[in-house]
């Protein structure tokens, strides 16, 4: 769901290590499109689409490459729809502060507590319990996915958590025991994000939909944003394929939606980098984003860290970079900003190739 695997995030550390500012003549358009245009043509992508802030602008820039399918010519734009898989963590940790501002949940809850009386979870230590605050910043010692995940005989490869249902998710918390005490190790832990999001749902009687619409979705104006697909939204959708360009079906995430289900648009996301890079009228909740993005753990790969669900980077010359990338089996994504100098980037493909390099070169491209 997401490619955050060790390699990946050493070669974005690698990328971060030459991050500095030059000086070139062109315009961004033209390095964007030396930066993109190699994509599609290599057939690495077969549709991008790219979105961005630059220093001092609060009006983004788009920037639209490929195709939203290989049945016609058809050029994607910035209401073409994508699946942005784990750049869903974001929105489950904006909701979880949303609801501590409320009173309703606090971050160092016990996640215990929020579990019915029949499903026990087995830590590590009796003394050391896991916390609301450790599925959010993946330092729960749970594992990147359950072990039962593949124990119904119709699960679709192509298509992995379709049948994954609560019940599947009760069993596996109740038999698994954790490898390490929370809060020593950060582990990517997509079971931990969709458990969070279920728990959410729990205390608030809401589905994790209705939670992402009520404090985020219908807030910021995102109108073609959601796990279910709305008819407009159908309409604008862009076919995803494989790495190998192979056809892919959409994903459902049922319930472990808080890891990676929801679908959007360019128009939409930009509204959403918009909201964390501060850059809205919404300023009542500037201290909450702020808690988002402070760094709370250190990963195993050097100059990476955890906030709540965002991870963060510093460039070579000491510049933070908050991020977090996505990927399904027909689509990827990368989301990134700087807050010192109020650069963003947002990148969607309709391919399960990477872009996380393709969206760091062009934050690099924001600042020549």
């Amino acid at each position: 769901m997401c490619p955050l695997h060790n390699n990946m995030i050493k070669k974005i550390f690698l990328l971060f290590v030459v991050f500095t500012s030059y000086t070139f003549s062109q315009d961004l358009e033209t390095k964007i499109n030396g930066i993109v245009e190699p994509l599609i043509d290599g057939k690495k992508n077969l549709g991008v689409a790219i979105g961005v802030f630059e220093i001092g602008s609060d009006a983004p820039k788009t920037y639209f490459y490929g195709r939203t399918n290989k049945e016609d010519s058809s050029k994607p734009n910035e209401n073409t729809v994508y699946e942005i898989g784990s750049i869903t963590n974001t929105f489950t940790a904006t909701i979880l502060m949303m609801l501590a501002r409320e009173g309703k949940m606090q971050i160092n809850d016990l996640v215990q507590d929020y579990l019915p009386d029949s499903v026990t979870i087995h830590n590590f230590t009796s003394t050391e319990h896991i916390k609301l605050m450790h599925l959010v910043t993946h330092t729960s010692g749970l594992p990147r996915l359950p072990s039962n995940l593949f124990a119904d005989k119709k699960t679709n490869p192509k298509d992995p958590y379709a049948h994954y249902t609560l019940a599947d998710m009760y069993e596996f918390i109740n038999n698994h025991i954790l490898d390490y005490e929370p809060g020593t190790k950060y582990i990517y832990s997509n079971f931990g994000m969709g458990l969070l999001g279920h728990l959410m749902s729990r205390k608030t009687g809401k589905t994790y939909e209705e939670l992402i619409h009520y404090y985020i979705l219908d807030s910021l104006g995102m109108t073609s944003s959601g796990i279910k697909l709305s008819p407009e939204m159908t309409k604008n959708l862009a076919k995803g394929y494989t790495e190998k360009g192979e056809p892919a079906p959409l994903w459902n995430l049922g319930v472990l939606e808080g890891a990676g289900a929801i679908r959007s648009n360019m128009k939409d996301m930009l509204k959403y980098l918009a909201f964390h890079m501060g850059k809205t009228d919404k300023m009542d909740f500037k201290e909450s984003l702020n808690i988002m993005q402070k760094r709370r753990f250190e990963t195993d790969i050097p100059n990476v860290y955890i906030g709540m669900a965002w991870h963060i980077s510093e460039t070579a010359d000491g510049m933070q970079v908050i991020w977090h990338n996505g990927g399904t089996g027909g689509y990827m994504s990368f989301i990134a900003f700087m807050p010192e100098i109020g650069t963003g980037v947002v990148v969607l493909t309709n391919q399960a190739s990477t872009v996380d390099e393709t969206g760091i070169k062009i934050l690099k491209a924001l600042r020549e």
